[in-house]
């Protein structure tokens, strides 16, 4: 008798599975094709207006989530999601449903008694006859919804003079997209014991009263047709390494540090020995904040921001900016909103000093030797990722667009992801005679000091990060940790005192305040290397509006920051009382 060899069988068993895979993407496209056509042909009644324009979008998810804390796992999670969502539009392109908030239909579509249509759970291998099933019941909810908010917001605006006409849509040529590379494999078991290596690394350091290494990988297949004859298939995946750690001071007062690494694919992580070393620095530096003093009164003055700080300043407060966004009408006319609309009315003006330029790269895959997370070829609309000059020697050119047209912008430019508008990889470059390495720039800010007859300049070297805020560290503190609220704050993990004879003083518990857009303007001095930061952008548009994801993945690449003049608080609350006696991991 003979046998198959081990690599025939392989060979067999590999081609056997991309056709099987084939076969499924065909019948998933193949139902989604033809349950669109039959609504956009049935789907009319009396008196209702007729769908114009109709898509089907469905998103598989295989997340695997892992957890550890001082060398031990808490969790390794595998978590699989199929979920389907269907827009309709009903009108015309120049008047319909969309762009109108309205209250008593829920923040996400249909009321709890009814079909739901975005975000619908499917079962995560749909054959072709269940597909059509959900796709037909959902396409019935979403298009009752749609005729009721038509007829909401004509009511609406019958009786008020409209002075922005924009039309709520923009139709595009039919287009057939495939972006799909191969999802790389995640090997559990090495990242599970990752995991445990990181997280024992606190062990160490008994001083420290909390610590977890959290590890996820989370890829995801898109499938997506539209009534335009538009339509892709593609592939998205990134991989995320977090470690926080916290404890209290003498006084009480909650102390933290983190450390983030975001890649696409998960054989890009840094090697493990850098990670240790990472994670090995946030516990000497939460230990040596333990002991070091505060702030005991308002500081205003130049501030330096150096790598991860300025990146996460730039992120959170300048960035969202850049993202198109409509107000939506309501009942009472137009929603008034302020949340990142400083730059809506603003092309054409200077936000940045005229020595600076921002572009959007999101075709850029790596920086240096950082694999960059903002990257994607195709965005969410089925457009091709164009790179754009957002500003040019400091004046604003365009914002980052979808498809949606707004006052001033009426084209897409490929970045509609996650359910709007959205930041993509973002880089901040600057002329060569406004450029000064690490020492110039702490001596131009010792200058500025003494002018204004201050003992010492401030140095911000690490910003918290939102996402991180409110997922590992909120849980981990039970919500204690005294965080930075308003929009022109920032809570700050790593911010030292620089004397004019050179000396640095590490010192907690501060916030930097008063920080806007305009803020940027008074930029006098970057750094001569460029730091390229990955991270997980809290979403633009409200996800509530939209329906879409809560983060993504983004990519922010600048410069060191020096700022004429800024602002920085000591934190002034109620503390939480310290534990009455020693971590038992302390005890010899």
């Amino acid at each position: 008798m003979r046998f198959l060899s081990f690599g025939l069988i392989t060979s067999i068993f590999a081609t056997f599975s991309i056709a099987y895979v084939a076969a499924a993407d065909n019948d998933i496209q193949r139902a989604m094709k033809d349950e669109l056509v039959r609504s956009m042909d049935k789907l009319s009644v009396e008196s209702l207006q007729r769908p114009y324009y109709m898509d089907y979008r469905l998103t598989l998810r295989k997340a695997r989530s892992i957890k550890s804390t001082l060398g031990s796992l808490l969790y390794s999670r595998n978590n699989r999601s199929a979920l389907l969502t269907v827009g309709v539009r009903v009108g015309s392109p120049e008047f319909d449903n969309t762009n109108f908030f309205d209250v008593g239909l829920g923040f996400f579509g249909s009321a709890d008694d009814e079909e739901t249509f975005r975000g619908r759970r499917l079962t995560f291998e749909p054959d072709y006859a269940s597909l059509r099933r959900e796709l037909w019941l959902a396409s019935d909810a979403a298009y009752k919804q749609s005729a009721e908010i038509y007829a909401k917001k004509e009511s609406a605006v019958k009786n008020r003079l409209r002075t922005d006409t924009t039309p709520d849509f923009k139709l595009l040529p039919p287009a057939e997209i495939e972006d799909t590379v191969s999802i790389p494999d995640f090997d559990v078991s090495h990242f599970e014991q990752l995991s445990n290596d990181l997280s024992a690394v606190f062990l160490r350091y008994p001083r420290v009263s909390a610590s977890a290494v959290s590890i996820e990988y989370l890829p995801k297949t898109v499938y997506f047709v539209n009534s335009e004859g538009r339509g892709f298939h593609k592939n998205e995946f990134y991989a995320g390494i977090e470690a926080v750690a916290s404890s209290q001071a003498a006084d009480g007062m909650p102390l933290a540090e983190t450390y983030s690494c975001y890649t696409r694919d998960p054989r890009n992580f840094p090697s493990r020995d850098s990670l240790l070393h990472a994670v090995e620095a946030i516990a000497k530096t939460l230990n040596a904040l333990l002991d070091a003093p505060t702030l005991p009164e308002a500081y205003s003055g130049p501030i330096l921001f150096e790598e991860q700080a300025a990146a996460e300043l730039f992120a959170q407060v300048f960035a969202p900016n850049l993202v198109t966004q409509r107000p939506p009408l309501t009942e009472r006319g137009i929603q008034d909103q302020e949340r990142y609309f400083a730059f809506q009315n603003k092309i054409g003006g200077r936000v940045l000093p005229e020595f600076l330029s921002l572009t959007a790269e999101p075709d850029r895959a790596t920086f240096g030797q950082t694999y960059v997370l903002g990257n994607y070829s195709t965005d969410d609309d089925g457009i091709a990722a164009q790179r754009v000059t957002l500003v040019y020697q400091g004046y604003l050119k365009t914002l980052l667009s979808s498809r949606i047209p707004t006052k001033r912008i009426r084209q897409s430019n490929g970045h509609q992801r996650g359910g709007a508008a959205m930041i993509s990889t973002l880089i901040l470059s600057s002329e060569s005679k406004k450029q000064a390495d690490r020492a110039g720039l702490k001596k131009r800010m010792m200058k500025l000091c003494k002018d204004r007859e201050l003992p010492f300049g401030i140095i911000i070297r690490k910003a918290l990060n939102q996402n991180i805020l409110y997922t590992l560290l909120y849980e981990q503190t039970a919500g204690e940790y005294p965080f930075a609220q308003g929009e022109t704050k920032m809570s700050v993990l790593e911010t030292v005192k620089l004397y004019p004879d050179g000396r640095e003083e590490l010192i907690r518990g501060v916030e930097a305040a008063g920080l806007t857009p305009q803020s940027f303007k008074d930029i006098i001095l970057v750094g001569k290397k460029q730091f390229c930061y990955n991270y997980l952008a809290p979403a633009v548009t409200s996800p509530f509006i939209s329906g879409g994801d809560q983060y993504t993945g983004a990519t922010i690449i600048v410069p060191d920051i020096l700022f004429e003049d800024g602002e920085l608080r000591p934190l002034e609350s109620d503390f939480p009382k310290p534990p009455f006696i020693v971590s038992p991991l302390g005890e010899k």
